[in-house]
């Protein structure tokens, strides 16, 4: 399968509070990240499908691994939370429509 990609997924984090552990308001530092698995199309130089999770800073480095403790199924487990949450506010914002 080709890698999906959508300009306006990854645009409308600028709009998008933190879909994760902080519920942030969005105040300039939320971002779509994209899943780590190379099972999701991750390779070296390449991001996975644009499926996001909008995170913030400190929430997209505790996923990363950049930051914090978590064991690799932590991090999977509320990357796609956040997925969900970040879906879940696309739909209640109608910033996505499937009808």
């Amino acid at each position: 399968m080709k890698t999906y990609r959508n300009k306006a997924l990854l645009q409308a984090a600028k709009e998008a509070p933190c879909c994760m552990i902080c519920h942030a308001p969005n105040v300039g530092q939320v971002v779509a990240c994209h899943s780590n698995a190379i099972r999701h199309g991750k390779g070296t130089g390449h991001k996975a499908h644009d499926l996001p999770a909008y995170l913030c800073d400190r929430c997209h480095a505790e996923v990363d691994g950049r930051a914090g403790d978590w064991t690799r199924a932590e991090k999977d487990l509320r990357f796609f939370e956040a997925v969900y949450e970040s879906v879940l506010w696309l739909l209640s914002t109608e910033k996505l429509r499937l009808c």
